[in-house]
């Protein structure tokens, strides 16, 4: 059958188009019994108002642009940070009068991501993970398009439309928990994009390193471990390392990488935290359904959400931007870390 049209409404209810167009917008210049008519012809009709018109009249879709890469789907479905991400901003959303689209690019490079916005009939962008952002900044720049990252994926001053927790405070925090636990064979596991560690998880290095220095301890190469996220490949890697190393401590920098390892450690032996104390990074409540409970770095993702849709409306208003301060993350200490004991310590004890 032929879509029904806003003449065909017109004509079933005996008033011009514009009268149907000042209904389907709300529009108090109709008289009551009128506007009833109309939507009585376009129930009948079955008569759905063409919403990219009504944006291009108004100017807004009151919709924002949740964009992700094909490849980090699965980090959406099964990753508890993207999960409490996605709920946090869909609610904050709502809450302003906007829905949330989720958009897919065929990848995370710059050109797929603008491709796949300059497209799309929403107000402004959230982009979620992209491998690099300047190059995608400029193109989004030129062509005018509000626009947020939901971390720092970018070394550069001018990237700053962006809200964060504090990174280096993060790192520092967990590593000095560690080396107050008596912890000095300590490995970081840092996710990776294409090879690369993202700003966000570098600021997490530098957190590392400051705790290191202050217990005078001499940061080595291989404290940092770079795992690709997916749950396949981490579990390898994890493997990998045990199979040549026995650390006493992990930090591990993402939810996926962090269950992966548990996974290994059961499948193992591996006794946590008696042989090996784990930190996480991540929603605080995920970590907390864990056997054991994770010690982890916690950060306010609803906070972050709510601050990170306020700062895209600003750009979508042209109201003047307010940059938000990285907020402090917490240490919620539960039961996958203790006190190292060494070895020899353990064995004068027994006997």
């Amino acid at each position: 059958m032929k879509k029904p049209t806003i003449l065909d409404v017109a004509e079933k209810a005996n008033v011009t188009p514009s009268t149907v167009s000042r209904v389907m917008n709300a529009s108090t210049l109709v008289k009551p019994c009128t506007r009833q008519r109309v939507l009585e012809a376009a129930k009948s009709l079955c008569y759905i108002p063409n919403k990219t018109a009504r944006v291009f009249k108004s100017g807004k879709s009151h919709i924002l642009g949740l964009v992700i890469s094909t490849q980090h789907i699965s980090e959406l479905v099964l990753n508890a940070g993207f999960q409490a991400r996605f709920k946090a901003l869909t609610v904050k959303a709502h809450n302003e009068g906007y829905n949330m689209l989720i958009i897919t690019s065929t990848d995370a490079e710059p050109n797929s991501y603008f491709e796949v916005i300059k497209n799309q009939v929403a107000d402004g962008f959230i982009i979620l993970s992209p491998s690099i952002n300047e190059s995608l900044t400029s193109l989004l720049e030129e062509a005018g398009i509000p626009y947020v990252f939901n971390m720092k994926y970018s070394n550069n001053p001018e990237d700053s439309y962006y809200i964060s927790s504090d990174d280096v405070e993060g790192g520092y925090m967990a590593a000095k928990y560690l080396l107050d636990l008596n912890h000095t064979d300590i490995r970081f596991i840092l996710g990776i994009v294409k090879g690369t560690i993202m700003p966000f998880n570098e600021d997490r290095v530098l957190g590392f390193k400051k705790a290191l220095d202050e217990y005078g301890i001499a940061f080595k190469p291989e404290m940092i471990v770079t795992i690709p996220g997916q749950m396949e490949e981490s579990y390898n890697l994890i493997h990998q390392l045990f199979q040549t190393q026995k650390p006493t401590a992990l930090m591990i920098s993402n939810e996926t990488t962090t269950v992966a390892a548990l996974n290994y450690f059961y499948d193992y032996g591996y006794r946590i935290p008696q042989d090996v104390s784990v930190i996480g990074f991540g929603p605080s409540e995920f970590f907390r359904h864990h056997r054991p409970n994770l010690t982890n770095v916690s950060y306010d993702i609803t906070w972050s959400s709510d601050k990170l849709v306020d700062l895209l409306l600003q750009r979508i208003e042209g109201r003047p931007v307010v940059l938000e301060r990285p907020k402090k993350p917490e240490l919620i200490i539960r039961g996958s870390t203790a006190r190292y004991i060494h070895p020899t310590v353990l064995a004068v004890k027994e006997h």
